[in-house]
C-alpha cells in the first residue's frame, strides 16, 4: 500500500514537471517573436500563404468541378438529342407505315414495295420488314416476311434488296421483334442482336403491330438500325481524353460502345443504385478516381447513356499547379525574409493605403446619398393616382433607376437598368434620369423622349454600355397611356385582369444611335394598378443559387391584387417576399420596384 502511493506522487511529478517544461518553452517563443517582428512577419505570412493556397486549391477545384459537369452535361445532351431525334423519325416512320400496311393488307406482294419504299426514304433504317402472323396468307406459306435491306457493293454502290426473310431457318415469330410488340400492342425496341440472314450486322429492331379493319394484329413492322451508327454518335465530342462513354439497354446489354472493366463499374454501379440519371465519385478496382454519368434516352426505350472519365484528365493540371505554386511559395517566403527590414518603410505606404481607401468609401457614400437624392419621393398620392417606388442598390451605388412627375395633368414614369453594376452603371443611371428629366420636360410622347435619351446615350459610349428602359405617360384625365419599351421587362397588369403589357421589342438605349422607337398605347379603367421591375427581382438568388424568377413574382401579384393593395403595399409585400426567399444571400444584383394605382375620381370636376 505504502509502495502504490509512492509511484503515484512520483507520476504526478513527472506529469507536473512536463506541463511547466511546456509552459517555459512557449514562454520562450513568445518572448523570441516578441523582439523579432520580422520573424513574426515571416511565420505569419507562411501561414497566410498556405491558407490562401488551401482555400485558392478549394476554390479552383470547385471551379473545375463545376466546370467538368457542365462540359460533360451538354455533351450528353448533345448526343441524347441526336439518338433521340433519330429513334423519333424511325418511331413516327413506322408507326404510320403499320397505318398503309393495314390499308394494303388485300394484295400480299405489295408488301415488297411497301418495304422497299420505308427504306428508300429512310436513310437511318437499314433494314425493315413486315413479319405476317403464320399462315396469315395461305398461298404464301406458314411464314411471310417480307424484307428490304441496304447493302454496298464492292465497288462502292449502294443499292436495295427486297427478300421473302421468313423461313423454316428464319423463324421469325419467336423474335422478341416480333413477339413483344404484339403481346403489348404497342411500338418496342429491342435488345442488340446479331441479324445473320436480313441486315448480317449488329443491330437493334423497332417494332410496332398492324391491325386489320377488326382490330386483330396481324402483323409487326420492323426496322433495323445499325449499332455501328450508334458507335460513331456517342465517340463524338470529347472534351477530355479519358472519356469512355456507352450505350446500354434497361437490361443492361450494350448496344454502343467498348466492353471492358470501365463498363462493367459502371453498370455494376446503376444496378445498386438504380437511378438512371445520376452522377457519382468512385475508385475503380486500381484506385483510380473516376466521374461516372448516366442519363436515360427516353421515349420508347429504356435505354441509358453512361460517361466515364478519369480524375487526374479533370484535376491534374489542377495538382501540377499546386506542386508549381508550392515551390513558388518556398522562394516567395525566402524573398520575404531579405526584405522583411523594409517592413518599417511599407508600413508607411500602408497607412497612406488605407487613409486613400477610407477616402474612397466616404466618396461612395456620399455617392450614394447624391444618387438616391437624384430618384423622386418614394411615395406619390392625390386624387388621380398613387405612386409608390423603391431602389435598393446590390452596392453603394447602382445601375437602376425610375423617376415620375406630373405635367399638365399628365403622369411621366420611367423605370431602367444599365448593364453591369458599381459606379460606371451608376454614372450611366444619373445621366439617363438627367436626360429623361430633361427631354419629358418639353415633350409628351414617349417613343422620341426614348430615341432623343437613345441618340445622347450612343454618343462617345466608348464603353458600350446600355441601358433598358421602360417610358410611360399617363393621361389622369382619361387613363390614356402612351409608353415606349426599351428592352426592359414588360410590366404587369394587375387589375381589374392580371396580364402582361403588350410591348414590342425595341433594343435597349445606348447600342445603335440609328435606332428606331415606337409609340403605343393603351387605355386604362378606372383603379388599374400597374407593376413595374427590373430584373433584380426575378434575378435574385438564393444561397444555392436558385431564381426568384417570374413564376413567384407572379404568384406574389396575384395574391396582391386579390388583396386589393395600395402601392406601397404591393412593393413592401413583394421586397418582403424577395427578402424572406434569398435569405442571408449576398444581393447580386440592383433590386427597383414601381408601382402605379390609377384611380381618376369621375367625380371630379373637369
Amino acid at each position: 500500500m505504502v509502495q502504490t502511493k509512492t509511484e503515484t506522487s512520483k507520476t504526478k511529478t513527472n506529469v507536473n514537471y512536463r506541463d511547466s517544461k511546456s509552459q517555459n518553452l512557449w514562454e520562450r517563443l513568445k518572448n523570441v517573436l516578441k523582439r523579432n517582428l520580422g520573424l513574426t512577419a515571416i511565420i505569419a505570412a507562411a501561414l497566410l500563404l498556405e491558407i490562401t493556397s488551401g482555400v485558392m486549391g478549394y476554390i479552383n477545384h470547385a471551379v473545375i468541378q463545376d466546370t467538368m459537369e457542365n462540359l460533360v452535361d451538354q455533351e450528353m445532351n448533345a448526343i441524347f438529342y441526336r439518338i433521340r431525334n433519330q429513334l423519333s423519325k424511325v418511331e413516327v416512320t413506322l408507326n404510320n407505315m403499320a397505318w398503309v400496311v393495314s390499308d394494303e393488307l388485300a394484295e400480299a406482294d405489295s408488301m415488297f414495295v411497301t418495304t422497299y419504299r420505308m427504306v428508300e426514304n429512310n436513310p437511318a433504317i437499314l433494314g425493315g420488314t413486315i413479319s405476317f402472323i403464320p399462315n396469315y396468307y395461305p398461298q404464301k406459306g406458314y411464314w411471310f416476311e417480307p424484307y428490304a435491306v441496304r447493302r454496298t457493293t464492292p465497288d462502292g454502290r449502294v443499292t436495295i434488296e427486297t427478300i421473302q426473310l421468313g423461313s423454316a431457318s428464319h423463324d421469325y415469330t419467336k423474335s422478341e421483334f416480333f413477339t413483344v410488340p404484339i403481346a403489348q400492342n404497342c411500338g418496342h425496341w429491342s435488345e442488340p442482336y446479331l441479324d445473320a440472314d436480313g441486315a448480317k450486322a449488329m443491330v437493334t429492331t423497332y417494332g410496332t403491330p398492324v391491325h386489320d379493319r377488326r382490330g386483330e394484329t396481324v402483323a409487326v413492322v420492323d426496322a433495323d438500325l445499325s449499332l455501328e451508327w450508334l458507335d460513331k454518335v456517342i465517340a463524338e465530342e470529347k472534351t477530355y481524353q479519358s472519356t469512355n462513354r456507352f450505350l446500354v439497354t434497361g437490361s443492361h446489354n450494350l448496344l454502343a460502345g467498348e466492353d471492358g472493366p470501365e463498363l462493367q463499374a459502371a453498370l455494376k454501379l446503376l444496378k445498386t443504385t438504380g437511378n438512371k440519371q445520376s452522377y457519382h465519385k468512385v475508385k475503380n478496382e486500381a484506385g483510380k478516381k473516376q466521374h461516372i454519368f448516366f442519363q436515360p434516352v427516353g421515349g420508347m426505350t429504356d435505354w441509358v447513356l453512361i460517361t466515364v472519365l478519369d480524375d487526374s484528365d479533370v484535376f491534374g493540371n489542377l495538382r501540377k499547379t499546386r506542386l508549381i505554386l508550392y515551390v513558388l511559395t518556398g522562394l516567395g517566403l525566402l524573398f520575404l525574409g531579405f526584405i522583411v527590414y523594409r517592413t518599417s518603410r511599407n508600413l508607411e505606404n500602408l497607412r497612406r493605403v488605407n487613409a486613400a481607401k477610407e477616402r474612397i468609401d466616404s466618396e461612395l457614400r456620399v455617392a450614394n446619398k447624391i444618387q438616391m437624392s437624384m430618384l423622386p419621393e418614394q411615395h406619390l398620392h392625390n386624387d388621380e393616382v398613387d405612386v409608390f417606388g423603391s431602389l435598393t442598390p446590390a452596392r453603394e451605388v447602382g445601375g437602376d433607376l425610375f423617376d415620375y412627375f406630373i405635367r399638365d395633368g399628365k403622369l411621366f414614369f420611367c423605370i431602367g437598368d444599365v448593364s453591369g453594376k458599381g459606379t460606371p452603371s451608376a454614372m450611366l443611371m444619373s445621366s439617363t434620369c438627367s436626360l429623361f428629366r430633361s427631354y419629358a420636360a418639353h415633350d409628351d410622347n414617349p417613343a422620341r423622349i426614348m430615341q432623343a435619351i437613345n441618340e445622347a446615350a450612343c454618343h462617345k459610349n466608348a464603353t458600350h454600355m446600355f441601358v433598358t428602359v421602360f417610358i410611360g405617360v399617363l393621361d389622369l384625365q382619361t387613363g390614356h397611356l402612351c409608353y415606349c419599351n426599351g428592352g426592359h421587362d414588360a410590366p404587369i397588369i394587375l387589375s381589374p385582369e392580371f396580364s402582361s403589357l403588350t410591348c414590342l421589342s425595341h433594343l435597349p438605349i445606348g447600342l445603335f444611335s440609328t435606332m428606331k422607337y415606337a409609340l403605343q398605347e393603351a387605355d386604362l379603367n378606372n383603379g388599374t394598378t400597374i407593376f413595374l421591375y427590373t430584373d433584380g427581382l426575378t434575378e435574385a438568388m438564393d444561397k444555392e443559387k436558385q431564381l426568384f424568377g417570374k413564376d413567384r413574382m407572379e404568384a406574389v401579384l396575384k395574391r396582391c391584387a386579390e388583396q386589393q393593395q395600395s402601392p406601397e403595399e404591393i412593393i413592401n409585400t413583394v421586397s418582403e417576399e424577395v427578402h424572406r426567399f434569398v435569405k442571408d444571400a449576398e444581393q447580386s444584383d440592383d433590386l427597383t420596384l414601381l408601382a402605379i394605382h390609377y384611380q381618376y375620381n369621375t367625380g371630379k370636376k373637369d
